[in-house]
């Protein structure tokens, strides 16, 4: 069973960081904004969103507890103003960064973590503590 937990935590991180590479990519495709928008409230939620001509339209919401029950966002943090947004422009850069953690925390029931950081550039970078 604690393989299981962990497995579903690496996949929800996985799922958390395809969707950063997806609208990167869509963002200078179609040259508009994407943003993820987190919400680390528990177990937690991020809904991802086009911003066109200032109007932003949610386009879908998704839990990574959906990966497993114990699976909840510890925190989302993106800047130095602690947003829970992260914004894909369509030069492909992503902003608002530079703060102490720009990215997310996953925890799973048995208190292991998944850290998800993201760079200027959008690449992005798992780190697992596993207990």
């Amino acid at each position: 069973q604690n393989y299981t937990l962990n497995r579903n935590l690496r996949t929800a991180a996985r799922d958390i960081v395809s969707d950063f590479a997806i609208f990167k990519e869509r963002a200078v495709s179609e040259n508009i904004t994407y943003q993820i928008a987190f919400d680390a409230t528990l177990p937690g939620s991020y809904t991802i969103q086009s911003v066109v001509n200032a109007v932003v339209t949610n386009l879908t919401t998704k839990r990574p507890s959906s990966f497993g029950s114990g699976i909840r966002i510890i925190s989302a943090t993106f800047g130095p103003g602690a947003s829970q947004t992260v914004i894909f422009s369509p030069r492909g850069t992503v902003s608002p960064l530079g703060g102490v953690l720009d990215g997310v925390v996953l925890q799973n029931s048995r208190n292991s973590q998944a850290t998800i950081t993201v760079n200027l550039t959008g690449r992005t970078y798992v780190t697992f503590i596993i207990v």
